[in-house]
């Protein structure tokens, strides 16, 4: 597969409607050239500024981890994350405004921070970025990712931000988007340290895996 580079790069993508089975692209797609591919599906995943979202989130690390079922409602200005199921132990709900992140689980206990990462990671011991997945989700790097690899369908097949490196599995067309289904996401070797509850450290290395089934209510802006 031919893949096209650019070093560093800035994009974002956004998302509407619900999920389909449609062909990714047209033929007209087909004409056109790898650039002007990527320079489309970027402008196009920019127009969104809300979404919903369903899906599963998985979480790794040595020989522990779990999973939950993932609803994200997102906008600018307010975002409402809530997770289901083992990792979460549970319900675990975390409203996010601009410099603030509230949590509470199905046990009453709340915890507030300055973002949802800080708050998920005092109650569940993982780190998850959700500041950089609000980018990633749509399939484009943040103004801080420093490499990125295009497929040959103009699409987002893997970058680097920071610590992380996200590789991108599957897409799916929903609407006039296509959007990512299935992405990776892996701490470099060595830049976090995980513990379990007890204390005990058990790897250095976290792997996380967002499978995205549907996508509803997608608003351009």
């Amino acid at each position: 597969m031919r893949i096209f580079r650019w070093i560093p790069l800035i994009l974002v993508i956004f998302l509407s409607g619900c999920s389909t089975t449609a062909p990714l692209f047209s033929e007209d797609h087909e004409r056109w050239s790898l650039k002007d591919r990527w320079a489309f599906q970027e402008a196009n995943n920019r127009t969104i500024s809300e979404w919903h979202l369903r899906g599963k989130l998985s979480i790794k690390a040595g020989t522990k981890g779990g999973s939950s079922t993932l609803r994200w409602s997102y906008a600018d200005t307010a975002q409402n994350i809530q997770l289901y199921g083992p990792l979460g132990g549970g319900r675990v709900i975390v409203d996010v405004e601009p410099g603030q992140a509230i949590l509470k689980d199905s046990k009453g206990q709340i915890i507030e921070g300055l973002s949802a990462e800080e708050v998920l990671y005092e109650r569940l011991g993982w780190h998850v970025p959700f500041d950089e997945l609000a980018w990633w989700s749509r399939g484009l790097p943040d103004i801080d990712s420093t490499e990125i690899e295009i497929d040959n369908d103009g699409l987002l097949k893997r970058l680097e931000h920071g610590i992380w490196e996200v590789e991108y599995l599957e897409y799916l067309r929903v609407d006039s988007y296509v959007l990512p289904r299935r992405l990776e996401i892996l701490s470099k070797p060595g830049k976090i340290k995980t513990y379990d509850n007890k204390g005990n450290y058990i790897g250095d290395q976290l792997r996380l895996i967002v499978v995205i089934n549907r996508w509803n209510d997608i608003v351009e802006g």
